[in-house]
């Protein structure tokens, strides 16, 4: 799914209900249903998913303009019975942000996992079951928005409309993509994706047109009406398999359709020129944008037909000067000048196409070429490589963000070198548009947090850990910053020393603390030396990290716009710390005692842990250099009726000084086999000193 601007939020509040006799586990969304809703209307949407919805009080969504109530549960359901369902009444403004949004449902057990809505223009058609065959179609009226399921093996969804001839209608399918930021699709777990297909067919069922992929798994299909007629459009998965949460939103227009812009963008301050590339745009002149003075990233870009406005298209907002490729730039002799800093804005034209750019290199200086395309729905997939001025290839990309491709490479010479790009499977056309990035490579850092919702009980706390990723010689030390915590919600942030990669964060609730929740935004800051060696102060938003359990109970973790945290009913278990402090020698230890305190009437394990791990594997570790935990000396799993354990750091010999370093202790209580929801103690200060 592809960055957006910074959003507000909108929350919606109802009467809290009382808490649940256990927190246990976070509510994870696992179907949306129906997925979309149009601008200006109230639309009823059936959230399902696992671990109990039950008092639900609030919604967050990641863009204005979008509100909810939440809808009294089923009177049949009995006190204390899990709701693995919540239906959210969602009101969407005239002005609300379209395509896809980020949302979450509060309870007393904290914040659910994200789910997805797509917002449009269109009207809304439900699919109704039953349409499995060209008899038992659907009606519909262009242009409109089809909601439906693919539930079952072998289901098969048919919708029928009117043509005009010479009509050019556009079924554009959303539902894998969506799939990507869900918790765990399958009961098994394992987070299978629908690969929907879309055949067009006449009123006798006469096959006339077929798509399968474009967008990813999802499809586009694009057919000329040569006869007025009753045609129909069929939806199935590709394998003919169906779940229950494989929903689907197929856009249904003759409205003008964009798939590409060319240049794909511009240089925020700048106006820049732009051809739009798609269906139904009638010869459409070049349209004009105006780039906002706002953070490099990307925005959503309507252009109008006459009074029409097409569909959203992302446009990438640089802070670089942009260029276009020179057109018969085919070869190294016929290569596009490339001084650099700037972007440089491309198409591979068509078939076997390959674009060359030269510059000249300096011996010794890193440069970083990066290549922004497919994360923008361009059709290409990359393929960079640098050549010496012979032509003789020294290295190259694939994939390095998702398709695009990404170099960052030092210069053995000085001389002319070129780049080049092209689409890894020899194809192009219009919309095989990119942008190459290209400079001098500056030294830079990226954090990501693991993970995006902390849940936080009064008087306890959540920990999360953040992962630094140091490029092109920056050695400094990050520092780390949390802004918009709820009301009686406190944050030990704290560092990343300049020998380590990771940290840890440590949230604290009141013990008065009342539930609530805010989106957050967490910050990594530090000094840079410049060229002339001068210190920068670079502020980079921390990207968020949402868990899924993959087959066989694997953890995995993919970038979400949202991060949450709330106060939720008291917790399972309190963890107190017999010193929030650990000092220690180079080759000593510290013991720290942890009374844990069962609340609720929890009588399960509790495992203790100083790493954030999942079924044996280390995905955090906060302790700094030469430091780790003295397993075997420990008391970490705790019984039913254990509250009291221990906590035994070592440090090496040679472990370095370092003074107050925060890490927490962590109290796990395992929902099943692969879920479990880790409790934090209060900060517990490193230092190491001889």
């Amino acid at each position: 799914m592809k960055l957006r601007i910074a959003w507000l939020l909108a929350v919606v509040f109802t009467a809290f209900p009382a808490a649940a006799r256990a927190q246990t586990g976070y509510p994870m969304i696992v179907s949306v249903y129906p997925v979309g809703c149009q601008r200006g209307k109230t639309t009823d949407i059936r959230v399902e998913g696992q671990f109990n919805f039950a008092g639900a009080y609030g919604t967050l969504f990641e863009s204005k303009g979008i509100t909810a109530a939440i809808v009294p549960p089923d009177a049949a359901l009995k006190p204390g019975q899990p709701q693995n369902a919540v239906t959210l009444k969602v009101t969407v403004g005239a002005d609300a942000p379209l395509g896809p949004q980020e949302f979450r449902v509060a309870t007393p057990r904290g914040m659910s996992t994200t789910g997805m809505l797509v917002i449009g223009d269109d009207p809304e058609v439900l699919e109704k079951e039953g349409n499995n065959t060209l008899a038992e179609a659907n009606p519909i009226e262009l242009p409109s928005v089809v909601e439906g399921r693919i539930q079952s093996n072998e289901d098969v969804d048919y919708f029928k409309f009117q043509a005009n001839a010479g009509d050019e209608v556009v079924f554009s399918c959303v539902s894998s993509r969506l799939q990507d930021k869900i918790h765990d699709l399958s009961p098994g777990g394992g987070g299978a994706h629908s690969d929907p297909i879309l055949t067009l067919v006449d009123e006798t069922g006469r096959e006339l047109a077929i798509a399968d992929d474009y967008y990813g798994p999802d499809p586009l299909l694009a057919h000329h009406f040569e006869k007025a007629g009753t045609y129909q459009i069929q939806v199935r998965d590709v394998r003919y398999q169906g779940m229950a949460g494989w929903t689907y939103r197929l856009a249904c227009t003759r409205k003008p359709f964009l798939t590409a812009l060319y240049p794909m963008a511009g240089q925020r301050g700048q106006t820049v020129e732009v051809l739009p590339i798609g269906f139904n745009l009638g010869g459409m002149p070049p349209a004009h944008i105006e780039v906002p003075m706002m953070e490099p990233g990307n925005m959503d870009v309507q252009v109008k037909a006459g009074t029409v406005a097409t569909n959203p298209m992302p446009f990438l907002v640089s802070d670089l000067p942009q260029a276009l490729e020179k057109e018969g730039n085919n070869t190294p002799g016929d290569a596009t000048p490339m001084p650099m800093p700037a972007g440089y804005n491309g198409r591979i034209e068509k078939e076997g196409d390959v674009d060359d750019f030269r510059f000249t290199g300096v011996k010794g200086q890193p440069y970083t070429f990066e290549v922004t395309a497919r994360r923008n729905d361009s059709s290409l997939d990359s393929y960079l490589e640098i050549l010496d001025a012979q032509g003789k290839p020294l290295t190259n990309n694939d994939d390095a963000n998702g398709k695009d491709s990404r170099i960052d490479w030092t210069c053995p010479a000085d001389g002319e070198y070129i780049v080049q790009i092209r689409d890894l499977h020899g194809r192009g056309g219009d919309t095989y548009v990119y942008n190459i990035s290209a400079r001098p490579s500056r030294p830079d850092f990226t954090v990501q947090c693991d993970d995006d919702k902390s849940l936080v009980g009064p008087g306890s706390g959540y920990a999360v850990y953040l992962i630094a990723s140091r490029r092109n010689g920056f050695a400094g030390e990050i520092k780390l910053s949390a802004e918009n915590l709820p009301p009686g919600v406190t944050a030990t942030t704290d560092r990343i020393p300049a020998n380590m990669t990771q940290g840890c964060v440590v949230f604290r609730a009141a013990a008065d603390a009342k539930p609530d929740f805010r989106r957050i935004r967490m910050y990594a800051t530090a000094e840079i030396p410049q060229a002339d060696g001068k210190m920068q102060t670079v502020r980079h938003e921390v990207t968020p990290l949402e868990e899924i359990y993959l087959p066989g109970g694997g953890r995995g973790r993919f970038e979400v716009n949202t991060h949450v945290v709330s106060v939720t009913a008291p917790s399972d278990v309190v963890l107190k710390l017999s010193s929030n402090h650990a000092d220690l020698k180079p080759g000593g230890t510290a013991t720290i005692d942890v009374d844990v305190v069962r609340q609720n009437g929890y009588d399960k394990n509790v495992i203790l842990d100083v790493y954030l791990r999942h079924l044996g594997s280390k995905y955090g570790d906060p302790l700094p250099p030469g430091v780790s935990l003295d397993e075997a000396a420990s008391k970490t799993l705790l019984s039913p009726t254990e509250t009291k354990g221990k906590i035994i750091l070592k440090a090496a010999p040679d472990a370095p000084e370092i003074q107050n370093l925060p890490i927490a202790v962590l109290g796990q209580v395992s929902i099943n086999f692969v879920v479990k929801v880790s409790h934090a103690s209060e900060p517990l200060f490193i230092t190491v000193k001889k």
